[in-house]
């Protein structure tokens, strides 16, 4: 729990205080062509303003990172746990790779994308599409400074995709900061998306 402490407070910068910069999840349904089993859906964090920033998604032993299917997730060979293992110029010529299971902070692909995992063991995930749960700390991040962290005009920041036959429900917690610099931090927040 210590590392992901320092890594929120370097992050940050600062303590944290609750505020309304994060509104709640969009959950979006992308076509795949029926190239895949199952439907695609991209989960987004929907910002407060254009320029808010999220930059970590955390569990710990209290607040615990939990994203389930009641089938197992998609996983091509070719891609990888995180949207930067997508190699952009394949993902656009293969529609298996295209629809890949991933996790993110704001980037599709492997362009430009800094996010890195702290503590999570994405494996199960990864090799059986099976659901990823934090234990008793993990987290997902990038630098305040990376452009992906930054919401644009359509106030959203990309947050994961997720490929299955089965209903999707998830619960995270999330740091980041306003644009005029508000930090803050949301606990337990929950989607669902896919059929019941």
């Amino acid at each position: 729990m210590q590392k992901l402490i320092t890594l929120v407070v370097c992050l940050v910068g600062f303590a944290c205080h609750a505020g309304a910069q994060f509104k709640g999840f969009i959950t979006e349904q992308v076509e795949n062509e029926g190239k895949v089993p199952g439907k695609t859906w991209r989960i987004y964090a929907e910002m407060t303003n254009v320029g808010d920033q999220l930059f970590v998604v955390f569990g710990d032993s209290v607040h615990k990172i939990e994203i389930k299917s009641t089938k197992p997730f998609y996983q091509s060979k070719a891609g990888g746990a995180l949207s930067k293992d997508s190699n952009r110029k394949e993902a656009s010529e293969d529609q298996q790779l295209k629809s890949d299971s991933w996790i993110t902070i704001g980037s599709e692909d492997n362009y430009n994308n800094n996010m890195n995992t702290l503590n999570l063991d994405l494996s199960l995930f990864e090799s059986r599409g099976a659901a990823i749960d934090s234990g008793k700390e993990g987290a997902w991040f990038c630098i305040p400074t990376d452009k992906q962290a930054y919401c644009g005009e359509d106030k959203r920041i990309l947050l994961m995709q997720l490929t299955t036959e089965g209903h999707i429900s998830g619960k995270l917690s999330l740091m980041g900061k306003s644009k005029d610099g508000e930090s803050y931090t949301k606990y337990d927040q929950t989607f669902q998306c896919g059929k019941k």
